[in-house]
């Protein structure tokens, strides 16, 4: 942490240790002891100072650059092969010679598939040598981001022009998971309980699609059929991202419901994109994960509050019409009538932070500076 940068407040130290806090010792003994190190962090470490052409770390990091290869990388071992790609032309052969490969990015999820499930993966594509792939690109209609983007570079960008969505990722993994973690990876792989895509879903991001039969583009809120099931067809990956940037005057809003705080599965996240006009709703969009077998919109809610007086009568038309929307499930994080409450009281938070009546952030509930 003190090798990166100067710390000067408690959520600093709070997200830097998020996914490293040890239950057993306790989390305020190791929280006071990082509180306590700051005080003897040496700000002339050279790991803290810039990269430039006069600083240590300047040779070493073109000594690695020199020995980077830029030949694709294809292994073999009996039937199993392991393949990574430079282009994204190269990345289109291979996985039209192998459809049924297991397309790899930052293994958070797949490297569990093995350690855990204990499976046998024949064929692995990986995204990380793709130039295409690790793009980031700005418009003036939106922001392009490459598959395997990491969650971290990812979410920085995304939270620059939407700084209301930051207390939902910083509560997305640890930054330890989210600097290996992509954001294709997370969107790609479709969990019902993603906390990113009810975000973007509600923002009309779309995913570009890309095989040997050349790119389509699709709405994310049409990308996925049934749970863990999605529209891509054989020999199809996800190529980037894209997120239309905001009208003036549009509010989003994402909010994360788990028994943690920090570094924990969500039962419910919802996402919220109002624009009112004179009072009335001129354009809602709302998507809960955690709610269905996939993430999904909640058309009935917002057809009952659209064009509407953004008022407490509509808030309760909206709360009601949720129940047409949702029959979600009960299992270890929360049971049924637990999550349909949450999401009616997270549509309620939505209207009481918009309406002026809370500002208080959620992030500095029970939290000292």
């Amino acid at each position: 942490l003190y090798k990166s940068a100067a710390v000067t407040s408690r959520q600093e130290i709070d997200d830097a240790l998020s996914g490293n806090l040890c239950r057993c010792t306790g989390y305020r003994p190791i929280i006071d002891a990082a509180r306590t190190m700051a005080n003897h962090a040496d700000n002339d470490d050279w790991l803290r100072q810039p990269h430039g052409k006069d600083h240590p770390p300047a040779d070493r990091i073109e000594k690695l650059h020199a020995i980077k290869s830029d030949a694709p990388l294809s292994i073999e071992h009996g039937e199993r092969t392991f393949h990574a790609p430079k282009t994204s032309a190269q990345f289109v052969s291979v996985l039209a010679k192998y459809p049924e490969a297991t397309i790899l990015a930052g293994g958070t999820d797949v490297g569990l598939w093995v350690t855990k499930q204990h499976r046998e993966l024949q064929h692995v594509l990986y995204t990380g040598e793709v130039d295409e792939l690790v793009m980031i690109r700005e418009t003036k209609s939106h922001i392009e981001i490459g598959a395997a983007v990491s969650l971290t570079d990812a979410v920085s960008i995304i939270v620059n022009r939407f700084p209301d969505l930051e207390e939902m990722f910083l509560r997305f993994a640890s930054p330890p998971i989210r600097n290996a973690a992509t954001l294709g990876g997370n969107v790609a792989n479709g969990s019902p309980i993603g906390d990113s895509m009810p975000a973007l879903m509600v923002m009309n991001s779309t995913l570009v699609l890309r095989s040997v039969e050349g790119q389509r583009e699709l709405s994310l809120d049409e990308f996925y059929k049934d749970y863990m099931v999605n529209d891509l067809r054989p020999g199809e990956f996800v190529e980037s991202l894209r997120i239309p940037l905001p009208a003036d005057g549009v509010q989003l809003k994402s909010y994360k419901i788990s028994k943690r705080f920090d570094q924990d599965i969500s039962a419910v996240c919802g996402a919220y994109r109002l624009q009112l006009d004179a009072g009335k709703v001129q354009a809602i969009d709302i998507a809960y994960g955690g709610m269905a077998a996939t993430i999904k919109r909640a058309v009935a809610c917002e057809e009952a509050m659209a064009g509407k007086a953004w008022n407490e009568a509509t808030l309760q038309a909206g709360m009601a019409a949720l129940a047409e929307d949702f029959t979600p499930i009960g299992d270890m994080r929360a049971t049924a009538d637990y999550r349909l409450r949450v999401a009616q009281n997270l549509l309620r938070r939505l209207y009481l932070e918009t309406t002026g009546s809370v500002t208080e952030s959620v992030y500095s509930y029970g939290r000292t500076a």
